[in-house]
C-alpha cells in the first residue's frame, strides 16, 4: 500500500480540525523542487513554477462532535447505520466507543471519560486487496493524494488544500481569492471523489462531471473533455443532479473562475466502507497532469 495515502486516511481532520493533515502535507510537499507554500488557517496553497490554471484538494472529512447527554452531533453527513467504531484524539489520548441509536438521536456507546466536545471520525483503517481500496475517508484523502503527487510531477502548478469542504466551503472562498486576486488564475479543476453509480463506475478511471447540484460553465467544460479524450488517459463523464463539490464554493463566491470536477469514484460515500480503485487514482494523476500542462 501507499504509505503516503495510508498516513494521510489515518489522520484526523474532520471539518475545522483540519491542522494535523495540514502539517502532514506542508512537511510531505516542502522538499519538491521550486515549492512554495502559504498556509491560510489550516488551507494550503502549494504552488510552482507559472500555474495558469489550479487544482483544489478538500482536507476535511465527515464526522461527528460529542454534545451533551452522549449525543454525536453530525459534522457534514457521516453515512451512519449503527454499530461502526469511532475514535477521538484529544490532548494526545485517543478513545474509542460506537455510534449507537437513541430516541432520534445519534449516541456514544463507550469511552465514558471523553470529554464534551470532542470530534469523533471513523475508525476504520485503510486496506488494499489487489486493486481495490477499502476504509473510511477515501473522501477526500485520496483526492488529496492525487493533488500531492500532481505537485510533485506538474513544474507548473498551483493546488490549494482547503479546509471545510463538507460543512460549509468556506476555505475554497478563502483559497479561490487568492489564487485569483494574487496569483491571477481564472480556472480550476476540482480533485475529489465521486459516486459510483450508473454508468460511472469504479474501475473505470477519472470522472469528469459535466454537472452536479451545480453547474460548471460549458465553454470551459467542453475544453477538459476535449483534452481529455486527446490524452488517452482513462475517464468517464458523470450527470448528477445533487451533490457538490469546492466547485460549488466557487460558484457561490462570485470570483470569475472557471472551474471542473475531476476525480475518482467510490461505492459506500461517507462511511467506514468506502471502495474505489488504486488504477482510478493513478489515472487522476496522469490525466491532471495531461490538463495542467494544456489548459
Amino acid at each position: 500500500m501507499d504509505e503516503r495515502l495510508r498516513r494521510l486516511q489515518e489522520i484526523e481532520g474532520v471539518s475545522g480540525d483540519e491542522g494535523r493533515v495540514a502539517d502532514f502535507l506542508a512537511e510531505t510537499l516542502a522538499g519538491v523542487p521550486g515549492v512554495a507554500i502559504r498556509r491560510v488557517g489550516d488551507n494550503l496553497i502549494v504552488s510552482r513554477g507559472r500555474p495558469r490554471a489550479a487544482v483544489l484538494a478538500h482536507l476535511d472529512t465527515v464526522g461527528f462532535t460529542l454534545g451533551y447527554g452522549r449525543e454525536l452531533i453530525r459534522i457534514g453527513g457521516p453515512a451512519t447505520e449503527g454499530g461502526e467504531a469511532v475514535r477521538s484524539t484529544v490532548e494526545g489520548r485517543t478513545f474509542r466507543g460506537r455510534v449507537e441509536k437513541g430516541d432520534d438521536v445519534w449516541l456514544l456507546e463507550g469511552a465514558a471519560e471523553a470529554p464534551p466536545g470532542s470530534r469523533w471520525v471513523w475508525d476504520a483503517p485503510l486496506a488494499q486487496e489487489g486493486d481495490t481500496l477499502t476504509g473510511a475517508y477515501l473522501d477526500n484523502r485520496a483526492g488529496v493524494w492525487c493533488a500531492s503527487r500532481v505537485v510533485e510531477v506538474c513544474p507548473d502548478v498551483a493546488v490549494a488544500f482547503t479546509v471545510g469542504e463538507e460543512h460549509s466551503g468556506r476555505g475554497a472562498m478563502v483559497c479561490g481569492r487568492i489564487l485569483h486576486d494574487e496569483m491571477g488564475i481564472s480556472q480550476a479543476l476540482i480533485c475529489d471523489v465521486t459516486w459510483h453509480d450508473g454508468p460511472v463506475r469504479r474501475g473505470g478511471g477519472a470522472a469528469i462531471s459535466l454537472r452536479d447540484r451545480f453547474l460548471p460553465r460549458r465553454t470551459f467544460l467542453d475544453r477538459v473533455m476535449a483534452l481529455a479524450a486527446e490524452s488517452g488517459v482513462p475517464h468517464q463523464h458523470e450527470i448528477q443532479s445533487d451533490g457538490a463539490s469546492d466547485g460549488a464554493a466557487i460558484e457561490r463566491s462570485g470570483l470569475p473562475i472557471d472551474w471542473c470536477f475531476v476525480g475518482p469514484a467510490q461505492e459506500n460515500p461517507h462511511s467506514p466502507h468506502e471502495a474505489m480503485q488504486w488504477s482510478d487514482l493513478e489515472a487522476t494523476v496522469a490525466l491532471y497532469t495531461y490538463l495542467l500542462h494544456h489548459l
